[in-house]
This record gives structure tokens, sequence and C-alpha cells, in this order.
């Protein structure tokens, strides 16, 4: 009888294993071609800013940081978090001149509402979220409807 179980630990262990391997393989080819992000944004239960990961395809034409500002627009996955802009704010230009970021919002970023925050919240919120993402940049300079933007002017 103590043989039988010896007999069987052997198999089921090294099919254990083999599953394990399997899995961790699967994993790795589905994140391989990705990279990691973390975005900030208000939310509406407490005070303080909330993270969310999200995984972006490394290779894309318009580059990694376009990329991002653009999931960035798109607001949060769960509703308990604010948009940084208002749902509909699109990036008109986007340029990278090396550690220096010229991004160009439409008009709709203007737009207040209670699911969103305050302009002033939402162009530091798009500043921190780059430099935290991407530290070779520095400076971020943000333009709405081609109209530079500085922290205050919008009081």
């Amino acid at each position: 009888m103590k043989n039988d179980k010896n007999k069987l630990f052997a198999p089921i262990l090294l099919a254990l294993m083999f599953l394990a391997f399997t899995i961790s393989l699967v994993c790795y080819i589905f994140r391989a071609n990705k990279f990691r992000t973390v975005m900030y944004f208000e939310s509406f239960d407490k005070v303080g800013l909330c993270t969310e990961e999200r995984w972006l395809p490394k290779d894309c034409l318009q580059g990694r940081e376009e990329l991002f500002v653009d999931e960035l627009l798109l607001g949060p996955f769960t509703n308990r978090y604010k948009y940084i802009f208002a749902p509909g704010t699109r990036l008109e230009f986007f340029s990278l001149d090396n550690d220096t970021v010229y991004i160009g919002l439409s008009g709709e970023a203007l737009k207040k509402s209670r699911e969103t925050a305050d302009i002033n919240e939402g162009i530091s919120l798009l500043k921190k979220n780059i430099v935290k993402n991407f530290t070779k940049i520095n400076t971020v300079l943000v333009y709405i409807d081609g109209k530079s933007v500085e922290r205050n002017s919008w009081l």
C-alpha cells in the first residue's frame, strides 16, 4: 500500500510542476509585449489620489508617451474615480523634445462637471501622471484650444 502512494507521488509532482511552468509561460508571453503604467486619479470617496495599474502595448505607432496620454484622457476604469478632464477631451497634438513634452488638448478640457477634477487639479494630475511614469520627462507644457496653460491661469 505504501509503495502505491510513492509511485503516484512522482507523476503528480511532475504534472503540477509542468502545469505551473505552462501557466508562467503563458503569462510571460502575454505580458512580454506590454509595459506597466500607474495612473493617478482623484476619488469621489476619499481625499487624496488613487491609482490604477494599466498594461499598455510596447510597440505602437504614436509612441508610448502619447499612447499613455490618450489612455489617461479616456478616464479611469472604475466609476469611483473622477475623470482628469471632461469626457470627450481629445489630444490635438503631442510632441516630445528631449525632456520636455508639449501637449495640446481640445476645448472640451475646459468643461466643468462634478465627475471631473477642476481645471487646475486636472492639469496638475496630467503632469504628475506623465512625470511619474516616464522619468526621462521633466517638463510638461499644456495647451488647451491652442493657448498655453499656466497652473493658476484658469482661476
